[in-house]
């Protein structure tokens, strides 16, 4: 990939070659959308095939099926890839249709345009006859209007002349057909109701989810252009039972330039009646302009939302990341989104990795949308607010109280966690206890705490905020357990963030015991309960606790819960990650790679029908988590209030100790010890911040066919925010203590604070950051250097 150059002002992603093999990562990371529709950047001439995955996604649409697994009927709700709008290709003298793959290509160059959410690409090829010809793309979903997507192709016959066949159509032949792993399951979710064409040649097609019911109406146009004139020839359509083509016919003399430009509508019923759709479709294409009026409406739209996030440093590769990262936010999370009913999946709206369920990512995500566009961070509440009842009902299924959200859903708030997965190193299937991770509601009640305080939306609080928070708290003073011999409180039958350690062996059930992230997550939301409570007027606190028939009694109880929790510590005095954590066997993570490259740890060693929950090997950050979300100070006040001094030098030995037995093999890992380790040791955190900011942009980076990692993206630019530059609330008033890495230079931001429009400045003049790292894998190596696989 070629980086931004400085007359760009760190605004383009661009690629100076085709590469078959890396073109599934570029379809993710290319993406673009507006908060509603979101399209992977397959090209037009391009369908599903072992190079190239046309993928388009309504935010929100799901659709439920169910599958045999082991025996078992297993339901699976996954986000899910609509008709292709794209189809558009050509063809010279009734030859081959214009494929990458079938010509000598000359010259190549695709860029995304991130100030205007602009995909381009321009080849210039020579086919068999050794014809040569110039093809310029460009497309965009519209941020002005939301239903509409575009695409414009450019043709120029350099030195031929001859007919040219133009295709253009609807593809609804489409299935969830993404990631690989998922082969086993249901992946039919559409059915074509109706396909056609009306008003001069334009296409629609009708379709349904088979399950959720869902009616999505697209109509396309297309319109043809010779050397600026436009073409009045017939075109021929040909209706299929799941797909609609037309074909047109042109000739053309050597130089000649054809224009075509092909507008799609898309509706669906997620936010009109079903029998709407197909009319609001049609009209919307009527009433739609040229490509490029469209355009320069689209780019008005995007430069409103660049003004809210105002972002520039010197280090214009730094810049180009990092706007890169708020990109994708905002075309999955634009204020579009805000006014539906969505979440946050790990991959965005623009891939079918974990079928697009919904898990903790927000919490990565909200502090940039908290401080930049405090709607959508509202919305986000929202959507977990309208699941309360979900919740509720969740957590009287396990005997417990309030509200236990699960750890995977999707539509209705439901547990989506399937109860196996599959190895591709063993083809056998593994039991899936992850639904026992517990915490997510503890991050629901973080960010509307944050959310308060930052915004100052004393209405939200007291129209669904306090509610919520309270019902979170009240699950977790019912999870916790009281251990008499100890006089403390205990939670155990539950998974960390880790993932990997999910059972103890020879266990009756699974799930482990005082997780010290989980622990300290309870302790804080049950010690923040009653502040909460204080921000709302007396009345209105009156009516909630009548509300939640709440007494003073067990407020109290939530108190003495928060004062009594258990935390289980190693030998060396450092934080345990879970009870009995230092009593598994050690584990050589280094010997283990060079047998087995980067292939998950848990697949490898269960093909080997050994098991990952034998050794002390985490798969991602756990306890550090709480050094990423808290200040150092912060977690010593909450351990004091349990009785345990654990001083600021403490919490480093632990960040040392957690990060010597982490394989980081989830990309949120390093973002997360980036944060944790700013505050002890700069170096270190660096070396994690720009190994995680290489996430997606790096072409080693498979995984991102499937999907980017939006909550990586996000947690860059929070430790950003709330650990480089400092930012804190206290007492109503917004701090700000920067510690810049040296390599930023100076940064320029924007930022809202109670609905107050801030423009700042930041640098550092010390030269703290410049002292040589201590990488994480060499501190990893000695410690396991006498352990065996």
């Amino acid at each position: 990939m070629e980086t931004a150059r400085a007359e760009d002002g760190a605004w383009v992603i661009q690629f100076d070659h085709y590469d078959p093999e890396d073109e599934g990562r570029r379809e993710s990371l290319l993406a673009i959308g507006n908060g509603c529709i979101v399209s992977r950047a397959a090209a037009p001439e391009s369908g599903d095939d072992k190079i190239h995955y046309p993928g388009t996604y309504r935010v929100g649409c799901y659709n439920e099926l169910t599958s045999h697994i082991q025996g078992q009927e297993v339901k699976n709700e996954s986000m899910v890839n609509l008709p292709n709008w794209l189809p558009l290709s050509f063809r010279v003298e009734q030859g081959p249709w214009f494929s990458l793959e079938d010509v000598t290509i000359l010259s190549y160059r695709q860029t995304l345009h991130l100030q205007k959410s602009l995909l381009s690409r321009t080849v210039y090829f020579s086919d068999q006859q050794g014809r040569r010809t110039l093809l310029r793309e460009r497309r965009f979903i519209s941020m002005a209007q939301p239903h509409l997507m575009c695409l414009s192709l450019e043709i120029t016959a350099e030195n031929w002349s001859g007919n040219l066949e133009i295709r253009t159509g609807l593809d609804g032949h489409i299935t969830n057909n993404k990631v690989p792993r998922y082969a086993p399951y249901n992946r039919h979710h559409l059915e074509i109701q109706q396909t056609g064409s009306w008003a001069d040649n334009n296409l629609e097609l009708i379709a349904r989810t088979v399950q959720s019911d869902f009616t999505m109406a697209f109509t396309a146009r297309t319109q043809v252009k010779v050397n600026g004139a436009a073409l009045t020839g017939i075109a021929s359509v040909k209706p299929e039972k799941e797909k609609i083509f037309s074909t047109m016919q042109v000739f053309l003399q050597k130089g000649d330039k054809v224009n075509i430009e092909k507008i799609a509508a898309l509706y669906t019923s997620i936010n009109m009646p079903a029998g709407e759709c197909r009319q609001a479709a049609r009209e919307a294409l009527l009433a739609a302009p040229d490509f490029n009026t469209l355009l320069t409406a689209h780019e008005a739209a995007w430069q409103q939302l660049w003004h809210r996030c105002q972002l520039t440093m010197d280090n214009q590769e730094q810049l180009l990341l990092f706007r890169l990262h708020i990109f994708h936010i905002l075309q999955n999370l634009s204020p579009y989104t805000a006014e539906m009913d969505a979440g946050v999946p790990p991959s965005g709206w623009q891939g079918e990795e974990y079928h697009g369920q919904v898990f903790w990512d927000e919490v990565f995500i909200f502090p940039f949308l908290i401080f930049h566009f405090p709607e959508s961070a509202r919305s986000l509440l929202h959507y977990r607010y309208r699941r309360l009842h979900a919740a509720r009902q969740l957590a009287a299924q396990h005997g417990f109280a309030g509200a236990m959200y699960p750890w995977r859903s999707a539509s209705d708030g439901e547990e989506e966690t399937p109860p196996f997965q599959l190895n591709p190193l063993s083809g056998r299937w593994m039991h899936d206890y992850t639904f026992l991770q517990r915490h997510v509601g503890a991050i629901i009640a973080y960010n509307i705490w944050y959310y308060v305080q930052i915004t100052n939306d004393l209405a939200f609080l007291a129209d669904c905020g306090a509610e919520l928070f309270l019902e979170i708290a009240r699950f977790w003073a019912s999870i916790a357990t009281y251990n008499k011999h100890l006089d403390r409180y205990e939670i155990h039958g539950v998974v960390g963030p880790d993932e990997y350690h999910t059972a103890y062996q020879h266990a009756d059930k699974p799930g482990i015991s005082n997780n010290s992230y989980t622990n300290l997550m309870a302790v804080w939301t049950l010690s923040h309960a009653g502040a909460l409570l204080q921000l709302l007027p007396e009345q209105a606190q009156q009516e909630l606790l009548e509300k939640l028939k709440l007494t003073p009694d067990e407020l109290e109880q939530w108190d003495t819960i928060s004062r009594k929790m258990r935390f289980v510590f190693n030998s060396d005095g450092t934080l345990s990650q879970f009870e009995g954590f230092e009593e598994l066997q050690k584990f050589d993570l280094y010997t283990l790679r060079q047998k087995h490259g980067t292939e998950r740890l848990d697949w490898v060693l269960e093909s080997t029908h050994d098991s990952v929950q034998h050794y002390q090997i985490s798969k991602q950050a756990d306890t550090p988590v709480l050094l990423y979300l808290f200040r150092p100070e912060e977690l010593t006040a909450l351990f004091r209030r349990n009785g345990y001094e654990v001083k600021e030098d403490l919490l480093h030995r632990t960040l040392e100790h957690h990060l010597a037995h982490t394989a980081h093999e989830s990309t949120l890992s390093k973002v997360v010890f980036a944060g944790a380790f700013a505050a002890f040791d700069p170096a270190v955190s660096w070396t994690f911040f720009k190994e995680t900011q290489q996430v997606d942009i790096s072409s080693e980076d498979k995984g991102t066919a499937e999907g980017i990692h939006m909550a990586a993206m996000g947690g860059t630019l929070a430790v950003l925010q709330h650990h480089y530059l400092g930012w804190q609330v206290q007492d109503g008033k917004l701090e700000m203590h920067p510690d810049l890495p040296q390599a930023l230079g100076r940064v320029y931001f924007s930022l809202q604070f109670r609905n107050k429009e801030l423009l700042c400045q930041a640098e550092r003049a010390s030269g703290a950051w410049e002292k040589p790292p201590v990488l994480p894998e060499e501190v990893a190596s000695k410690e396991s250097s006498e352990s065996s696989i």
